[in-house]
């Protein structure tokens, strides 16, 4: 059987003035960090600038058969090494999802400073009209 101390001892803390004071900054500042932040990166909506290896998709073979075409937006955190850490998919047809993801994590970064980089790459599906 569990012990009663732990969450008495709890409630007797968040009971006294100073650490109700100390758990709302507390709150504050995670709140104001964002979820799962631990280090702000260096944002720039127009990360391809800094692109010094692009992977173009491959034009998935059902999008082709169906004529399907779009732009697909991959938001990225690079790491201070110019390597994709982190790629998620934004908005775009979903026939384009995997392979623009997948793509996006072979790009390289050279960040204009030595810290981490955030920020989108988009990529263009469209089909040769002759081809």
């Amino acid at each position: 059987m569990m012990s009663m101390a732990p969450t008495y001892r709890i409630l007797r803390l968040l009971s006294c003035p100073l650490p109700r004071t100390v758990l709302v900054l507390v709150y504050v500042v995670l709140l104001l960090a964002g979820p799962g932040s631990t280090a702000r990166a260096f944002e720039d909506p127009n990360i391809e600038k800094y692109a010094v290896k692009k992977v173009q998709p491959p034009y998935p073979e059902m999008a082709e058969k169906y004529h399907i075409e779009g732009i697909v937006v991959v938001k990225v955190s690079v790491a201070a090494d110019g390597k994709v850490t982190q790629a998620e998919f934004v908005r775009g047809p979903n026939i384009f999802r995997s392979v623009s993801l997948d793509a996006a994590k072979r790009w390289s970064f050279k960040p204009p400073t030595n810290e981490a980089l955030a920020g989108t790459i988009h990529f263009t599906f469209k089909l040769n009209v002759g081809g």
